[in-house]
């Protein structure tokens, strides 16, 4: 288990509802996703004052930054700047709007607070909140992209070189630690190289799970050669899903898909093997 704190936890801090002319409000992508100019615009055209909602601002000693409502805070900017044709009375409106405003929030703080408001509406793709979270200095995205770094992985992307599943792979990083990805990364590649399904979220999840578990039973090297002999990636991508769905005859989540993947990969390990045999888990208990 990793011993430190991956937590969105922000300290207590000052809080205080109040009217801001929005033509003061600053934005800083670092702890949000970027502007969308062509968006900000449309609500713009459309905008019903008494729909605005509460922006969610940050006082920071140069002035106040939004942290969520960016676009509606820009599209009162476009109205109150004459660049979007409105009537006088939702003009007169915007003037100043009621904002939520947080004091004494570090950077990592303003991303927490960000991803938090947003995470139950999943406005916010796992790409952008992991972007953010690193621009932002968050630990658990810091950490967990040191780790990408040093095996030359870009999230997002398809390629050989590519992280699609980063959600599965923070959650590695919370359970286990960033040592254990870091580990788990490098068997998978010892294993299969560099391909797609090398990097399969899952698939690293369950080696994970194994090394974390077994550390002090299991060799990384002669893990990955066990691998090896399941097949490429894709099929042992494949062997997950199909023991997750107990062949097709019932229906799996993430969970199931993890504990199908510790299974394999555990199974693996004890493949011709009659001493230092590993416990693989019911995951239909």
């Amino acid at each position: 288990m990793s011993g430190k704190d991956y937590s969105y936890d922000i300290p207590d801090h000052p809080i205080e509802y109040i009217k801001v002319d929005p033509m003061t409000i600053k934005f800083d992508p670092r702890a949000q996703r970027n502007l969308n100019k062509i968006r900000a615009q449309a609500i713009a055209e459309k905008l019903v004052p008494t729909a605005l909602g509460t922006p969610i601002l940050s006082q920071r000693e140069d002035g106040l930054y939004a942290v969520d409502g960016m676009h509606r805070v820009y599209a009162c900017q476009l109205i109150q700047s004459g660049k979007v044709s409105v009537s006088e009375e939702v003009r007169k409106a915007v003037q100043t709007i009621t904002c939520e405003v947080h004091s004494g929030l570090s950077m990592a703080n303003e991303a927490s607070l960000f991803i938090i408001k947003n995470k139950e509406s999943s406005k916010v793709g796992p790409n952008d909140e992991f972007r953010i979270g690193v621009l932002a200095g968050h630990p658990l995205f810091v950490d967990t992209n040191t780790v990408l770094e040093k095996h030359q992985l870009k999230v997002g992307s398809s390629t050989a070189n590519g992280v699609r599943g980063i959600k599965g792979i923070l959650s590695i990083v919370m359970e286990h630690g960033p040592e254990i990805l870091d580990l788990s990364l490098t068997i998978a590649e010892d294993a299969w190289g560099r391909t797609p399904d090398t990097w399969h979220a899952v698939t690293i999840g369950g080696i994970a799970t194994v090394m974390s578990k077994h550390s002090d039973e299991l060799n990384p090297s002669e893990l990955a050669q066990k691998l090896k002999r399941q097949g490429d990636p894709t099929a042992f991508k494949a062997k997950i899903q199909t023991i997750a769905t107990n062949n097709n005859t019932r229906a799996d989540g993430t969970r199931g898909r993890l504990k199908a993947a510790h299974l394999a990969v555990a199974a693996a390990w004890n493949a011709n093997r009659r001493v230092n045999r590993i416990p693989v888990p019911n995951i239909f208990e």
